[in-house]
């Protein structure tokens, strides 16, 4: 333990000065590279945020979240000089951070407990500075959004719980009685939480300058203080406040109604005074000429506030959303790619921002592993152009108020974590690096060379792209064992991208396998049709493209097919329990099936994701109405079950709503009837996916240690050797995490 501490204390003081430019030669501050990515290494890196350029573009703040091997973290708040690259620290355990926006350095902040909020300014010009007190609730106010108005002051919301009455909920009087929770509609929990029995809402206020400090200006008011709607994403892990926006007119957000999340659309909620509650009650944007749009998202006001556009799709195309503008005054919202572009894009938007002018959007999509940027022009004929499509985007800016030139775009790679880089808004110049955090995996000993793709033919009349990475010791004339990964979603994908996550590519090769991630149907990227394919397929084409997938990796010289794992969460963990009850099964020496599915009709009554409307497995959702639709790809079907003979690990979250322990524990305990070698990992705190990094540490040497067995690297030499960490030293909420087998 002694070295993991020191390995931390390290890592903290790196954390205080993150490498400015990709250049580290003259740099005598940033931390040395490391001689092998570890476990330790990728869990207990500090975490760098997404930079935010200020109203002139010299300098841009972010986040740095370090972590602790005893579950404590802090999260501090940096400043970045664009020209120079030179970082510092501005303050110390913070929770959201933004620019106030009134032409001055001057950062918003807030301290976020379990309890209440404190929010904050503190000057980036200056060195040092002192943080200055804007107001104090007894409330959990989280998803900060401002908005400068014309009369000097600032706009504020956030997001928060209510009374049953829709006052904001003092959260420091509640009490934890023990008591039950009641339920009248079926949702009763989303993703890793139960519902409260209160709603979510958008509060808001403003900020107003008195003698020389910015004050809260008076009590947050509910902006849908009678309406039966709630914003969506308040209990995913996603950020809420990219479905909702501010302006001098008012709030515009995404929302469902609490008991119906299925379907969701846009609203407006005019507001005369962001000092006082509005008169006005929310207003429904209206629908595109095709008829009603059961899913939106990503709602956002125009530079002048004029109008109103947002993702939307429909149960009749769920995978195809698209760009909607409405005008406020008028009836329809314009559809962008039949009115601007005048054809269908092959790319689905993920996200999307106005530029400062308005005349022109900003758009990010998924293509071919990749999350790019491109832009279009709100004109007749508008072509989306490409302006960066290496690695994934994760956000981007205007570098400076009003600039239409240049945007500041922070993204990653599988081999760099945080890269920020000042990119054309017109795709004619090549981007500028402002800062690479780990000088392009240069501090990890990881290289851009040890990533390629591959391409095969899969299950049909069609190609599958994947992933490969090798090792850093890889040597091309030997033959190297095999890491197969699948994908969760299934409409997901396996990006050029860092993943704090369980399944990090390079980490895994690092153990001294070659690590292929293929991208099999139903992934995202690969065109619409490619995505649809899953639908009541989840056994069928996937699994084809996994067998070719094989076939192909047989003619690769260096890689030994006999000396094979795959590993799998959420559909990806349906995948490992699919495929042990078919012959490709046989060809694994192990698999690792993480929060995974072992019997689609009970996990169908059991997940937080029931919807009357999807059609997922040929069929009414209803299990008894479509019996044979839910059995043709169940694993657990009892002609399957019998074959379950290639060793298993599985893991599971016990507070897992989405794929519920449940499922984990058949699966276990099916392998333990049959004889099959097998362990079982739970958290008992931990849901669909691992959050605490102890956990995550503790995750990936069961895991490691699991598969090196198995194929013996265990044996020729000590891969993991790094200290594995104590038991007593991996907290979650006193309870040991436990780890079963046979």
């Amino acid at each position: 333990m002694k070295f993991i501490r020191k390995y931390l204390r390290s890592r903290r003081r790196a954390a205080l000065n993150v490498p400015s430019t990709s250049d580290t030669s003259s740099a005598p501050n940033i931390p040395t590279a490391i001689e092998k990515f570890t476990p330790e290494a990728f869990v207990f890196e500090p975490r760098r945020s997404y930079a935010l350029p200020n109203h002139d573009g010299t300098l841009a703040i972010y986040t740095i979240r370090s972590n602790e091997i005893d579950g404590c973290q802090s999260v501090d708040l940096h400043v970045i000089d664009i020209a120079t690259g030179d970082s510092r620290l501005l303050a110390r355990q913070v929770s959201e951070v933004t620019w106030l926006g009134d032409g001055s350095n001057t950062v918003l902040f807030t301290e976020v407990s379990l309890l209440d909020t404190t929010i904050r300014t503190i000057d980036a010009g200056m060195s040092p500075s002192e943080r200055q007190e804007v107001g104090y609730m007894s409330s959990r106010l989280e998803h900060l959004r401002i908005k400068p108005l014309q009369d000097g002051s600032i706009a504020l919301a956030v997001i928060a719980l209510t009374n049953a009455d829709g006052s904001l909920r003092d959260t420091t009087a509640e009490t934890t009685s023990g008591g039950g929770l009641v339920y009248d509609n079926y949702r009763v929990q989303e993703f890793n939480k139960f519902v409260s029995s209160e709603r979510y809402s958008i509060f808001y206020s403003s900020l107003t300058k008195v003698k020389g400090h910015w004050e809260l200006t008076g009590p947050l008011h509910n902006a849908l203080p009678t309406a039966n709607l709630e914003p969506i994403g308040a209990y995913v892990s996603y950020d809420p406040s990219d479905n909702y926006d501010i302006s001098q007119r008012g709030i515009t957000l995404a929302a469902c109604d609490p008991k119906n999340t299925a379907s969701t659309a846009v609203y407006y909620v005019p507001i005369d005074s962001f000092a006082k509650a509005s008169v006005h009650g929310p207003v429904k944007v209206g629908a595109g000429s095709e008829g009603i749009h059961e899913d939106s998202r990503n709602a956002r006001f125009s530079p002048d506030g004029s109008a109103i556009a947002s993702l939307r799709n429909t149960y009749a195309a769920p995978d195809k959303y698209q760009i909607y503008i409405h005008r406020l005054g008028s009836s329809k919202a314009i559809n962008v790619y039949d009115m601007v572009i005048g054809k269908e894009w092959s790319l689905i938007p993920t996200s999307f921002e106005f530029a400062p002018n308005g005349h022109s959007l900003y758009m990010t999509a998924e293509h071919r592993g990749r999350t790019g940027l491109y832009k279009v022009d709100l004109q007749p004929n508008g072509s989306p152009k490409t302006l960066l499509c290496d690695g994934s985007v994760e956000s981007f800016y205007p570098l400076s108020e009003n600039d239409t030139e240049r945007l500041l775009v922070t993204s990653s790679s599988l081999v760099e974590s945080s890269l920020y880089q000042i990119v054309d808004a017109n795709g004619d110049r090549e981007p500028t690096v402002v800062s690479s955090a780990t000088n392009h995996g240069a501090r990890f000993n990881l290289s851009p060379s040890q990533v390629s793709e591959i391409s095969f033919q899969g299950g049909g009349d069609y190609h599958v792209r994947a992933w490969m990475v090798r090792p850093r010791s890889f040597d091309e004339s030997r033959k190297h064992p095999l890491v197969i990964l699948v994908h969760g979603g299934p409409k997901y994908s396996w990006n050029d991208k860092w993943v704090n996550s369980m399944f990090h590519l390079p980490l895994w090769a690092e153990q001294g396998y070659v690590v292929v991630a293929p991208n099999i149907t139903g992934s995202i990227g690969y065109g619409v049709e490619f995505t649809r394919a899953i639908q009541d397929n989840w056994g069928g084409r996937p699994y084809e493209d996994l067998v070719k997938c094989m076939e192909y990796l047989e003619n690769v010289p260096y890689i030994d097919t006999d000396n094979a794992v795959i590993a799998g969460a959420s559909y990806g963990g349906y995948m490992v329990n699919w495929i042990q009850g078919h012959p490709l099964g046989r060809r694994f020496k192990a698999m690792v099936c993480c929060c995974g599915v072992f019997d689609i009709p009970t996990n169908l009554l059991q997940s937080d994701m029931i919807n009357d409307s999807g059609d997922t497995f040929g069929g009414s959702p209803r299990l008894w109405e479509s019996q044979e639709g839910v059995e043709r790809y169940n694993p657990a079907r009892p002609d399957l079950l019998p074959n379950w003979t290639t060793p298993m690990l599985v893991v599971h979250g016990a507070m897992d709503y989405r794929c519920p322990i449940a499922n984990g524990l058949a699966t276990f305990h099916a392998l333990q009837l049959l004889g099959t070698p097998s362990k079982f990992l739970v958290f008992p705190f931990e849901g669909h996916g691992i959050g605490n990094d102890g956990n995550l540490l503790q995750y990936y040497h069961e895991v490691f240690a699991w598969i090196n067995k198995y194929t013996g690297i265990a044996n020729r030499t000590k891969v993991v050797d790094d200290p594995k960490p104590e038991s007593s030293d991996i907290k979650n909420s006193g309870i040991e995490n436990c780890v079963i087998s046979r």
